[in-house]
């Protein structure tokens, strides 16, 4: 068979192109393009300015620029350059034609020059950085035991140093500083800015050890690698992450090459620990192990996934007993969600170049438990009572306790979450609840919201009452009118030039406004009328929310979906221009609070295509703030009780409480314009203990928003907690009877949701590869019923429009995942007289 020698690398997002040099006939795009995924970036179009632009390596988080491009001034060359990586490579657009000699060489002088400059710039930065990590690391002094994050890791600190209040770990190359990383209390991890980090390590052990042992073990983290180092006593090396593992066992072998290497790998639900750990093992002729959990291990929060993890669960034995086993070649297996290597040889190809394809990711990220200290004393007992009744999961309830209670307050009271600006945040919460259909969703909300709609119907039965007024006053006032146009008849008839205006002067009594609490069917323009006549705001509640989220990404509903976005905030303006109902309808501030669920599918795909550029990319799915979607399993109980009236009672006052609320009795303040009249809604601060804690909590928040290394849907997301976390204190305040400055207590309980809620949110947007996998396994399913031959192109895999593989998009995911993990390969045909076609061959290993 003819093995594929070179696989097509990604090169932009979804786009998949061939490393061919020989395809001739290539624009300026095709040749940056093949350039590109030849060194491992992201293509994007830049500008003919000779000048470097920043993009992306294949595989790091949006925004990282780790990568760059240059165009050449006459825009018919230019370089891709991995900065990451170390590899640059120049293209040329080929327009077939035979170029002359003078073009040749001026074409080499580019090309060198480029690579140069390159080189140069990389080479400055590199060596910035090493100076700088030479220097931090001889001022600072060792690392002592009681350092938090060794404390928790339960490792010593084997040589690492304190800088500034964290580890420091230097990354060596060749043996020399090149750079550091730095560890703080938490475990957050920060490499030095411009510093070389592909091939650098550093060694727990000395070389002798690894010459008298005749073995090193080679692992990804620092708590890892201290781990293996206390368990086994044999050298151990920090590769510092899954990418670097490859580079640092190659020059480990060059150094040691008669070395037994262990390869120590994560086990992640994503499979990219396994597989770069098996790769860098059968490129170096060494031996993988992987950390083997029970199923019930891999349940928890915080689910474990390196051998630091295994020994705080087991102990340093079990981390021992690993490490040996591979010593010995032999195999283990352990109980797991899917099949996936623990610890073996790295597998070997068979002679005709194919190996053992690796197992598909599975499975959704895990997620925080939901604790009833987050809730409201107040409100404790009640929730505890509807869940245990109801036999649903508590974050369902909770969601939406805390969305009614946003809502009920609304433009009552804002809260100013720093202590002299004017900043300030409502309350309202957009809620979202994710689970199956046979979860009770629907009886969590209609139990959770009972409080409101109890206010609703006590605010239609007054506005009835009201109504029988208007009424009378509607007659009074038309038999006034009527007197009073008689009066002014006979004023008239006796002195023509007599005003009657006072006669005529009646006006008719305007009809009482209904109290809404919650909008469930309206549309944008309904909703704004509503809005106008409840200037505290609206609860939205929809049962089936992805529907509303859907209409909104039509383009004749841009005018709704501004309108919802506006909402969001709570405080902006918004004016309906739109002849017919809502002509010119302007409401001083929106205030919007949204509540509804969904089911795992329908959000994952409605994620999926938000996060790809879709319609829904502008950030409506990211101002979900209490978005829940929690482990739903548990054994079912019979509890056929009577409600807790207590309970019930204290939370219907709690709502009572808030609906009435006055901010003058809590301590509000107002602000005044230049003529001392009363503008914008009352607010309370932070008092000084919460204020410290928000402001540390948010100086963390804004440096991760600002690393890179977070996807941008997510970032996006948490870019939304600044006015998640105050907005939530100033609501648990409030419904704790709190007055004044708002408190330490429940500024804490805002940021255990933040802690609680970010898992959710990072399950939610992880949830758009389970298209992808599910469509790789049904692809996989028609090569074994025989429906796609041993070679194939995409169009005959979606073209037929088999469950699962009709959409082209999804199709060329679930192909590449494929590759990915060794189930496919790919080679590039080129005699197809148009562009060249991506041909996919199947792993015979996979199909035995």
């Amino acid at each position: 068979m003819n093995t594929p020698q070179q696989k097509p690398r990604l090169a932009g997002r979804g786009e998949i192109v061939a490393v061919n040099q020989s395809v001739r006939n290539y624009s300026i795009r095709e040749a940056a393009l093949a350039a590109c995924a030849g060194v491992g970036i992201v293509y994007k179009e830049v500008p003919a300015d000779g000048r470097f632009h920043e993009t992306d390596v294949d595989g790091d988080p949006h925004g990282k620029g780790d990568g760059r491009i240059k165009l050449f001034a006459d825009g018919e060359g230019g370089i891709a350059w991995n900065w990451k990586g170390g590899e640059s490579r120049p293209f040329f657009a080929d327009d077939g034609r035979t170029l002359t000699d003078a073009e040749r060489r001026e074409r080499d002088r580019k090309r060198e020059q480029a690579v140069a400059e390159a080189k140069a710039e990389e080479a400055r930065q590199h060596a910035e950085a090493a100076k700088k990590a030479a220097a931090i690391w001889e001022k600072s002094p060792p690392a002592q035991a009681d350092f938090a994050y060794l404390r928790c890791k339960g490792i010593k600190p084997h040589g690492a140093r304190l800088h500034d209040g964290r580890l420091v770990i230097p990354v060596r190359v060749a043996g020399e500083i090149a750079s550091a990383q730095f560890i703080d209390e938490s475990g957050d991890k920060r490499f030095l800015p411009g510093g070389k980090v592909a091939g650098g390590y550093f060694a727990i052990g000395t070389p002798d050890e690894i010459k008298t042992r005749g073995a090193l073990v080679i692992a990804e983290g620092f708590a890892t690698a201290a781990s293996i180092r206390e368990a086994t006593d044999l050298p151990a090396i920090v590769a510092f992450n899954a990418g670097n593992l490859r580079a640092v066992a190659e020059y480990l072998r060059g150094k040691f090459p008669a070395a037994r290497i262990i390869i120590a790998g994560d086990f992640d639900k994503s499979g990219t620990g396994q597989k770069a750990a098996t790769e860098v093992a059968r490129a170096v002729g060494g031996l993988v192990t992987l950390p083997a959990f029970t199923v019930e291990e891999l349940a928890t929060d915080g689910a474990p996934s390196d051998f630091n993890d295994l020994a705080r669960l087991r102990g340093a034995d079990a981390v021992k007993q690993a490490i040996e086993k591979a010593m010995q070649g032999t195999q283990t297996s352990a109980p797991m969600p899917s099949p996936s290597p623990t610890t073996a040889s790295a597998p070997k190809a068979d002679s005709d170049g194919w190996q053992e394809p690796l197992p598909l990711p599975d499975g959704l990220l895990p997620v925080a438990a939901f604790d009833y200290a987050l809730l409201p004393d107040t409100l404790t007992p009640w929730a505890k009572d509807i869940c245990e009744r109801v036999q649903c999961a508590p974050d369902f309830v909770a969601a939406a306790i805390m969305a009614g209670l946003g809502s009920i307050i609304g433009r009552k009271l804002g809260i100013r979450p720093q202590a002299r600006t004017d900043w300030t945040v409502t309350p309202n919460q957009w809620a979202l609840i994710i689970g199956r259909p046979s979860v009770l969703k629907s009886p969590s909300l209609e139990a959770a919201l009972s409080p409101i709609k109890r206010l609703a119907a006590v605010a239609t039965e007054a506005h009835q009452s009201d109504m029988e007024q208007h009424r009378i006053a509607i007659r009074t006032a038309k038999l006034r009118a009527e007197e009073g146009e008689k009066s002014a008849r006979k004023l008239l008839g006796k002195m023509p030039g007599a005003d009657v205006s006072h006669l005529l002067d009646t006006e008719e009594p305007e009809a009482p406004a209904l109290r809404r609490y919650i909008a469930v069917d309206s549309n944008a323009a309904s909703l704004g009328e509503l809005h106008r006549q409840n200037h505290n705001g609206l609860l939205v509640h929809r049962d089936e929310l992805v529907s509303l989220l859907r209409s909104l990404d039509r383009e004749d509903q841009a005018e709704a979906r501004g309108f919802y976005l506006t909402g969001w905030n709570g405080d902006s303006s918004y004016t309906f221009d739109r002849i017919g109902r809502g002509l010119n309808l302007h409401i001083p501030a929106v205030c919007l609070s949204l509540l509804g669920s969904t089911q795992p599918g329908r959000i994952a795909e409605y994620i999926r295509h938000a996060v790809k550029g879709g319609a829904g990319d502008d950030g409506l799915i990211q101002r979900f703030g209490l978005l829940v979607w929690p482990d739903t399993g548990g054994e079912w109980q019979n509890v056929d009780r009577w409600p807790d009236s207590t309970a019930k009672k204290e939370a219907h006052r709690v709502f009572e409480y808030l609906d009435k609320l006055d901010p003058a009795t809590v301590g509000a303040l107002q602000d005044t314009d230049h003529d001392g009249e009363l503008e914008g809604i009352p607010y309370l601060r932070f008092d000084d203990a919460a204020l410290g804690l928000f402001l540390e909590w948010r100086t963390d928040l804004e440096a991760r928003l600002r690393g890179g290394d977070l996807h941008p849907a997510l970032e996006s997301h948490l870019a939304k907690y600044r006015k998640l976390v105050p907005s939530l204190a100033l609501i648990l305040h409030l419904a704790s009877n709190g007055t004044g400055p708002v408190s330490e207590r429940a500024t804490l309980q805002a940021l255990a949701w933040a802690e609680y809620l970010e898992t959710h949110a990072r399950r939610a947007y992880g949830s758009v590869t389970v298209p992808e996998v599910a469509a790789a396994k049904a692809i996989i399913s028609r090569i074994r019923k025989g429906d796609l031959k041993r070679e194939f192109s995409s169009r005959e895999v979606w073209r037929p429009g088999w469950a699962m593989l009709a959409d082209r998009e999804q199709v060329a995911d679930a192909l590449r995942l494929l590759v990915d993990f060794d189930w496919l390969a790919t080679t590039t045909k080129a005699d197809t007289g148009g562009r060249p076609a991506t041909i996919y061959t199947v792993n015979p290993r996979g199909f035995a």
